[in-house]
């Protein structure tokens, strides 16, 4: 379960069996998918195809490791974010994507 912020341990990343990303190695972990769009759900926003709006409406597809998360709390086990498959908005979004929102394998 996530935490209040929305953000998930890394056993529950692990048990999901859900590919993650780390930023500073600039890598994927886990099975990953031939070609996917994974997108934060503030990032959803941003370009126009948002995440579904009840809370777990929407099941993550992969995850973002956030070294920061929970700075300034006494939380420091909740550090990954949920992404959001928006394979289906490429074409709309292609030219405002980061290089890790697309994942190719």
């Amino acid at each position: 379960m996530p935490n209040t912020q929305g953000r998930f341990t890394k056993q529950e990343v692990l048990e999901s069996g859900l590919p993650y990303y780390i930023p500073r190695s600039k890598r994927w972990e886990g099975k990953g998918y031939s070609f996917a769009i994974l997108l934060t759900k503030t990032r959803c926003q941003k370009l126009g195809v948002p995440v579904l709006g009840t809370p777990h409406a929407e099941a993550p597809s992969a995850f973002l490791y956030s070294a920061n998360a929970g700075a300034g709390t006494a939380d420091t086990q909740h550090r990954y974010v949920a992404l959001y498959d928006r394979t289906d908005a490429y074409q709309e979004i292609k030219d405002k994507l980061l290089p890790w929102e697309m994942m190719r394998v």
